[in-house]
């Protein structure tokens, strides 16, 4: 890949949650055209007919849309999460990041199809958070197994194609992290461990996520291909109780 090529025009899919964060510190450096692409699923008519909480996300997104357009965002806007609406809403972008809940996670088989068609050179998934595999042991599949699929896709599948791709890894989300999900039990001072609660876990809050990303997006032709792990703390579980 020419290292002279620019990559100055980014697409961040998803205006919610880190989505949102990610748009606004792309759009407060001065030096990236930024487009912020949103499904219009839960903006239709007709969905504000049905429940209260419909319609106070409908608005809630309606003001984020109209505040990232204040801030200088271009908004694309896309029906169904097929290849050829992410290709159209992909046109003349260089760089994809993905910020979709884990709701939207296999979509971004399409995304990274749509990418491929509209001639996108790097990818970055939605990840941010734990890093994921297959283990032999498990008795079910694991609840990030389609995570695995979109990164196997990426390097099996895009990679040769010309699609290069990043894979961030930031350990657990502090700011939304619920103790008893692994655990802890913090009116007792106490948890539920596996084992001796010997093994380090390692933890990010949000603004730290949504600055490196941002980092990165900036600095293309040392990030691509790699998988980063970062982490602002690390500490064995038995620690976290004291």
């Amino acid at each position: 890949m020419d290292p002279s090529c620019a990559f100055d025009r980014v697409a961040v899919v998803g205006t919610g949650g880190y989505g949102w964060h990610f748009l606004c510190a792309l759009l407060a450096t001065k030096r990236l055209h930024v487009r912020a692409v949103t499904s219009t699923t839960d903006t239709q008519s007709s969905l504000i007919k049905q429940s209260g909480l419909v319609k106070q996300k409908h608005t809630d997104k309606q003001k984020r849309i109209a505040k990232l357009r204040e801030l200088g965002a271009e908004i694309v806007e896309y029906n169904d999460p097929t290849s050829e609406a992410f290709a159209a809403a992909f046109s003349d972008i260089h760089t994809v990041v993905s910020a979709v809940g884990l709701s939207g996670v296999t979509s971004q088989i399409a995304m990274i199809d749509g990418a491929l068609a509209a001639g996108v050179r790097w990818f970055i998934p939605s990840e941010y958070g734990v890093a994921h595999y297959a283990s032999t042991w498990m008795p079910f599949p694991s609840p990030l197994a389609p995570k695995t699929d979109v990164d196997r896709y990426l390097r099996d599948h895009a990679m040769s194609r010309g699609l290069a791709h990043t894979i961030i890894y930031t350990g657990m989300a502090l700011d939304y992290l619920d103790p008893a999900s692994i655990g802890l039990k913090l009116a007792s001072r106490s948890a539920t461990l596996v084992g001796r609660g010997g093994t380090p876990v390692s933890f990010t809050p949000a603004h730290n996520v949504v600055q490196l990303v941002c980092d990165i997006v900036q600095r293309p032709h040392e990030m691509m291909n790699r998988t980063i792990r970062f982490a602002s703390s690390t500490a064995k579980m038995r620690e976290l109780i004291k």
